[in-house]
């Protein structure tokens, strides 16, 4: 009745064996995960290349004594890139250009300080600063009003200022025009 016993046992220890790898091969391949992701998001900071005219783009101010208005231009070379350009005459001379910024993209955007890249006739002392080679036309560009643009429509300005920096000239026999490119700065800002 011993060997009996022990057979008995022997045959339950290696059935509940078997059940136990039955079941752990039945869960191990019953676990089966399929799935498919997909991140739709678009990245479109840019200048309104529509905004080129008129009031509240382009605002001269004339000089002292002066009976003709300063003017400028804003062309567009590319959304990340604006051409400006001034013609001044005598001291008080100023044009204000108000450049608007655009996020059309579905990520928020932080903006970086601007670049002004020197035109044919302009010499750059800093990343936002430029000076006519005459010396009497004076660029600076400032920053964004905002800091961050919400996606899907955010906006805002920055001001490039032009000016007729030269006391000591009471006028031009002509008139004096310079340009720069200002080069927008943005990076994906954290959700």
């Amino acid at each position: 009745m011993g060997n009996n016993h022990k057979n008995t046992m022997i045959a339950m220890l290696l059935g509940a064996l078997v059940v136990m790898a039955v079941a752990y091969a039945a869960f191990s391949t019953a676990l089966t995960i399929n799935g498919t992701a997909t991140i739709s998001s678009s990245w479109n900071v840019h200048f309104d290349t529509t905004q080129t005219s008129g009031t509240g783009v382009i605002s001269p101010t004339t000089g002292t004594g002066g009976t003709t208005a300063p003017s400028g231009s804003v062309s567009y070379t590319s959304g990340q890139q604006a051409s400006v350009s001034a013609t001044l005459r005598q001291p008080g001379d100023k044009v204000v250009f108000t450049l608007t910024i655009v996020n059309d993209g579905s990520l928020k955007a932080n903006l970086g300080t601007p670049t002004a890249t020197a035109g044919a006739t302009t010499t750059c002392t800093s990343t936002t600063v430029c000076t006519s080679t005459a010396g009497h036309i004076k660029f600076t560009v400032g920053s964004p009003a905002n800091s961050t643009l919400n996606a899907s429509g955010g906006t805002t300005t920055m001001l490039v200022t032009a000016e007729f920096i030269d006391a000591d000239v009471t006028s031009l026999t002509g008139t004096e025009s310079a340009n720069i490119t200002v080069n927008l700065t943005a990076t994906q800002a954290a959700s």
